[in-house]
């Protein structure tokens, strides 16, 4: 931020739908910022646990409940509530480290579409997993976004938790119509509206437990319809920042932009493997999907742990038979549980 600016003002919005056990530590974790946020506001979607009570019993915080309508709805009403120039959208099961907003406003560029950061991922109980999210390659700021994205059309960004976009963005592409992951989609268009801008630090913690998106379960026998139904959502936001780029006059790489994208080569691998289906698989095949991993994992910046590790797995499920891709990919997906097991004590973290 130019220290001659004056510092941007934060909302902090978390949409709530029957998290009584998570969100009271998600406010709390706003409460106990070093530089307080302008404003919290709290949309409680038509729960019926004991979250309102939670929510209400924490000071300065403004209460909004709504009839039960879904996530993307509170999202969208809590960001028409909101009035400050940056807006940092929290998971009600997820916290922010002390500094996050002090961090959000020195790291503000004017005109930027959105700020993102590193996340700590925990489990269900808290305990740091001792994985970081997104774990960005060395050097990874607005300039290495610009050129990634010019040329794959992606670049690397966290989920909701990780994020705060300025209003200037918000106002072009709110409210949004998708049925869920709103942050997919606002993180999968900002770079056509302004600079995405990295703070290379862990300022959150993204709680990976069975209630959320991201959780894959247990069960290999499911786990393919879950990532068939991720690529689907995945090619349906591809779809609107093609929309988006007609809208501006702006080019887009030709291709399929799924093919740029590690992650959902990672999925539509494991999918093949798993025996299901997804739209256009019957194009892909197991050794096209390898292929197009290791080109990815040469041409695009990863750390060279990361590089290897991820090249290792694609090759170890690429060669395995079927009951050993299952397993592999059941391990891979409860790693966290497995490895806590031969943890004396949970990964140490400091408190919110």
């Amino acid at each position: 931020m130019n220290l001659a600016s004056k510092p941007p003002s934060v909302s902090v919005v978390i949409p709530c739908f029957n998290y009584e056990k998570y969100v009271g530590l998600a406010i709390d974790s706003v409460l106990a910022q070093r530089v307080p946020a302008t404003e919290i506001i709290v949309v409680d979607d038509g729960s019926t646990d004991g979250s309102a009570a939670v929510i209400q019993a924490r000071p300065g915080v403004r209460y909004i409940r709504q009839e039960n309508a879904g996530h993307v709805a509170a999202f969208n009403h809590g960001y028409r509530e909101s009035r400050c120039e940056v807006v940092l959208f929290l998971d009600a099961d997820d916290v922010l480290e002390p500094g996050a907003i002090e961090a959000v406003v020195q790291h503000w560029q004017p005109g930027a579409a959105k700020l993102q950061y590193e996340l700590k991922v925990i489990d269900g109980a808290g305990d740091w997993t001792g994985r970081v999210f997104c774990n960005y390659p060395a050097g990874y700021d607005a300039a290495m976004v610009r050129s990634e994205f010019s040329e794959h059309g992606t670049y690397v960004w966290p989920v909701c938790t990780g994020n705060a976009y300025g209003r200037a963005f918000l106002e072009q592409v709110m409210p949004l119509t998708v049925k869920s992951a709103p942050d997919g989609l606002l993180n999968t268009v900002a770079p056509l509206y302004g600079d995405v801008v990295v703070v290379p630090e862990a300022l959150g913690r993204y709680r990976l437990h069975t209630q959320n998106q991201s959780y894959h379960g247990t069960d290999a026998n499911r786990m393919d319809l879950r990532f068939a139904r991720q690529i689907a959502l995945r090619r349906s936001e591809f779809d609107a920042l093609r929309a988006h780029a007609v809208r501006l006059g702006a080019a887009l790489p030709e291709g399929n932009l799924l093919d740029r994208e590690l992650v959902f080569l990672n999925y539509r691998l494991m999918v093949l493997k798993l025996g299901g289906q997804y739209a256009e698989a019957e194009r892909d095949s197991v050794w096209s999907l390898w292929r197009k991993s290791v080109s990815l994992l040469m041409g695009r910046p990863f750390k060279p742990a990361v590089r290897a590790a991820r090249l290792a797995w694609a090759t170890a499920l690429a060669l395995a038979p079927r009951p050993l891709a299952r397993a592999l990919v059941q391990l891979r997906f409860n790693r966290a549980e497995v490895l806590k097991r031969f943890r004396r004590a949970p990964a140490p973290l400091s408190p919110a």
